[in-house]
């Protein structure tokens, strides 16, 4: 038998959204995993000082005692920079989603008044949740789909047809404990885990071997098993089995819909970023290697080096790479703090409702609240700009989405370790 490949125990990530659906409709362990492979990915970059948050927190953390990491944010604007120069009503939208390219989106609802006649914005939805989370319950069920979408758009009731553009649910496997390709494919989407089939070969009870091994480590990723050594035994059949009675990995073909979808593609709402860049794998990549120490470039220099991982003309990307940049250069490592998303920060510009300076903003503690303009939900990752009448931004009126795009920050948390840490770590190696 060949030596077995070693999975440490999985991080115990947050429900991005700060609910208890994932766990409570059994998508929390698919959820993680897919989070799981993201940080793994990201800290195999060579020579980066990005790390996996389970060294940094948790009971496998490998910092020295007494050592704490410092959580920071790195802020950036939400109005796409590099499209300065399109007119506002051309960004707003989904059909124009592609233009929004700093990791949050938005959509219009308008008003309807006499003979179903639009009359002006009603509301304006801000989101930079990223679509891991439906995926994950996609691959649960259809059913638990529908359950998340209702719980993001009140009164929503979507089809298959429109969720998933196909005329049926996928539905679980033949729990036969044989694992074959469609078992494999199923895993692979489920975990997150890529893999070639030539290395996945149809697997039962007493096979052994790397590809058992390989199959041991996403049932593991799924909490079916606990130990990863190779040996098909009972334990991995009983395993399979559960796994393909569980999952039907209906969150590939969810995420193959998503701009069809007519609930995220504003046609009936928004739940979740689709821009072909706004990404969890983008904004892992662009941490990690933007943590590669390049000394012998100004840090505001780094991004253009990184190719479409980083496009300097965006808000976003050179502020992440330049704030991950410099941490390198000083000798810290970094990850992305859990739960890895974007947060909206704040609302900022003057804001006057009837002549009367408000304040808009919903402060997470404490604060001033004025919720019936401004409302953040779903751990901070989605917003609602409710344009009551007299409602003026720089004394202007709300006229379209970009406009308040302008005055909408948002960031990403990064946890951050002394230079001391990365010494105990070589001592350890």
């Amino acid at each position: 038998m060949e030596t077995p490949c070693f999975e440490a125990a999985m991080f115990p990530y947050q429900d991005p959204a700060g609910s208890d659906l994932l766990q409570r409709l059994g998508a929390l362990d698919a959820y993680r995993s897919k989070i799981q492979t993201r940080y793994d990915a990201a800290g195999r970059e060579p020579n980066t000082r990005f790390v996996p948050i389970e060294h940094l927190s948790g009971s496998s953390s490998r910092l020295r005692a007494g050592i704490t990491p410092t959580v920071a944010t790195i802020p950036w604007n939400a109005f796409p920079r590099s499209r300065t120069s399109t007119r506002d009503d051309r960004l707003d939208g989904r059909a124009e989603a592609n233009l929004q390219e700093e990791y949050v989106e938005w959509d219009l609802q308008f008003r309807v008044g006499g003979g179903g006649n639009q009359s002006g914005i009603e509301n304006i939805v801000f989101t930079t949740e990223f679509p891991e989370y439906f995926e994950a319950l996609a691959d649960v069920s259809f059913e638990a789909l529908v359950t998340a979408v209702k719980s993001v758009i009140p009164g929503a009731n979507p089809t298959v047809s429109e969720l998933l553009g196909i005329e049926r649910p996928l539905a679980p496997l033949l729990a036969d404990g044989v694992v074959g390709p469609a078992t494999w494919a199923m895993l692979n989407q489920v975990t997150g885990l890529a893999g070639r089939s030539a290395e996945q070969p149809v697997l039962r009870r007493g096979a052994q071997g790397e590809a058992a091994a390989q199959l041991q480590v996403r049932l593991k990723r799924l909490n079916l098993i606990g130990t990863v050594d190779g040996d098909f035994g009972p334990a991995t059949e009983a395993a399979v089995k559960k796994a393909q009675a569980r999952y039907t990995g209906g969150g590939r073909v969810f995420r193959q819909n998503l701009n069809k979808n007519p609930w995220n593609n504003g046609k009936k709402g928004i739940l979740c970023l689709a821009q072909q860049f706004n990404t969890l794998p983008f904004l892992f990549e662009l941490v990690s290697q933007c943590s590669v120490p390049r000394p012998q470039i100004r840090p505001q220099q780094v991004c253009a080096t990184q190719g479409v991982n980083c496009v300097p003309s965006r808000s976003s990307d050179p502020n992440v790479c330049v704030a991950a940049q410099n941490q390198a250069l000083l000798g810290r490592a970094l990850s992305l703090r859990d739960p890895a998303r974007i947060r909206i920060l704040e609302l900022q510009g003057i804001w006057r409702l009837n002549g009367e300076r408000v304040d808009v903003n919903v402060a997470p503690t404490g604060g001033r609240q004025t919720p019936a303009i401004w409302s953040l939900s779903r751990g901070e990752q989605r917003a609602v700009l409710r344009n009551l009448p007299g409602l003026t931004l720089d004394g202007a009126p709300i006229t379209s989405g970009a406009q308040v795009a302008r005055k909408v920050q948002v960031g990403a948390d990064i946890l951050v370790v002394p230079t001391s840490w990365i010494e105990s770590l070589r001592s350890r190696s």
